[in-house]
């Protein structure tokens, strides 16, 4: 299900459109942080996954795992956060071996207090 990220404000004017399309279709490693409403550490998590769309307005949209893989995890379309990944050997906290990704991305999600 697709998020409306932007919840009806424009799009990022300085959206870069090139590097969306660049980021189509490449291997990604995405580190997910979260946090509780104090700032601790929840939960990490660590995927890798292949870059299916990418949308100013509906995000990032991941598909985790192989090529054959049907999860998907939706980002927000925060461009910026995607740098070039240094060729080599990845493992992620499972054990998962990924060769050559093309990018890696961090994010944080950081909790409300209740």
């Amino acid at each position: 299900m697709a998020t409306d990220w932007l919840k009806g404000n424009d799009p990022d004017a300085d959206w870069d459109a090139s590097f969306a399309e660049e980021l189509r279709g490449s291997l990604v490693l995405l580190g997910i942080t979260y946090l509780d409403s104090d700032e601790t550490v929840a939960e990490v998590r660590q995927h890798h996954g292949y870059v299916r769309a990418v949308d100013p307005r509906w995000g990032i949209t991941v598909q985790i795992g192989d090529i054959e893989a049907k999860e998907e995890v939706n980002l927000p379309p925060m461009l910026n956060v995607f740098e070039k990944a240094e060729e080599g050997f990845y493992t992620d906290n499972a054990g998962n071996g990924v060769i050559n990704p093309d990018f890696i991305a961090y994010f944080t999600v950081r909790c409300p207090a209740i």
